[in-house]
């Protein structure tokens, strides 16, 4: 039997249809949703000086996810220490959380409060109004059969109906140029039952978020430990150090340590990318050649 060798056209068809294959594999390895143990927060804060300079401890019984939209236009899951640009710093699109069985005191019927927080306003080596607070809101719940749309292995925080609203509506945090990095944290507490009803201000919380005093408000809500947390860093440019050690409301004075930059990744697939394109490239000449 005689075989027909393949023409140009289909030999160049082929190699086009698996240079699709590799760009299609290659932007899908973008999305960076996975699992992160509980430890490796806890350790990250550590890194990143926000324990103890901000907070006394954390010891988080969850793993607490915020999902941001990142600068390709993806909905992407923050990592703890992950470095944002300024375009990645509006609102959250969701919040989930894995191992509430792990919580104590945490039921079915359990709910939550979340906050945001700049640790280093408006300065990180002067941050005169440390803790400034971004979004404050409470009566979340997890939901049976509602799980994260990027962790499935998470369930979804929600709140209950429309008249819950924030104590402090969201407020996108603009660090202003040359400040330093700042340290954004996200904290989720277990709700007091008292609050399911009534709103934080019946305990005498002020509407003031700059120089938030977290051990008093812990006091003033009742609060436990966090049972959760993450943060992101968003670098503004040298502000004659990045490790300030102000002491403001409710932190302590060990200076920080640095934060983590996971943005290594994304440029890492643009390179890998770059050099695919570029063997097939070659390949495809090649082809030519011998065709």
């Amino acid at each position: 039997m005689h075989l027909q060798a393949p023409t140009k056209t289909a030999a160049l068809s082929t190699i086009l249809l698996l240079l699709a294959g590799t760009f299609v594999s290659v932007v899908s390895a973008d999305d960076n949703a996975r699992s992160v143990p509980t430890l490796e927060f806890k350790n990250k804060f550590v890194e990143s000086g926000i324990v103890p300079e901000v907070i006394a401890a954390l010891d988080p019984s969850v793993s607490f996810y915020v999902s941001y939209v990142a600068a390709d236009g993806h909905t992407e899951l923050l990592l703890p220490g992950a470095q944002l640009a300024m375009s990645e710093k509006a609102g959250p699109t969701e919040f989930s959380v894995e191992g509430l069985n792990n919580a104590t005191n945490v039921t079915a019927s359990s709910r939550f409060l979340i906050y945001l927080l700049d640790a280093d306003a408006p300065a990180r080596g002067n941050p005169t109004a440390r803790n400034l607070r971004h979004f404050l809101a409470g009566n979340y719940t997890v939901t049976a059969n509602q799980n994260s749309t990027l962790l499935p292995t998470a369930q979804k925080l929600t709140v209950l109906t429309a008249q819950f609203q924030p104590f402090t509506r969201f407020v996108e945090p603009n660090p202003q140029p040359n400040t330093g990095v700042h340290r954004f944290i996200y904290a989720l507490y277990t709700q007091p039952a008292q609050f399911n009803t009534i709103g934080f201000e019946s305990v005498g919380m002020e509407a003031e978020t700059a120089n938030w005093n977290l051990s008093r408000w812990r006091t003033q809500l009742g609060l436990g430990p966090a049972i959760g947390a993450t943060f992101f860093t968003i670098d503004t440019g040298v502000d004659g150090t990045t490790n300030g050690t102000g002491t403001g409301a409710g932190g302590d004075s060990t200076p920080g340590t640095g934060n983590v930059d996971n943005s290594a990744a994304g440029s890492g697939a643009a390179a890998g990318l770059r050099a695919s394109l570029g063997l097939v490239a070659v390949s495809v000449l090649g082809w030519m050649t011998l065709l």
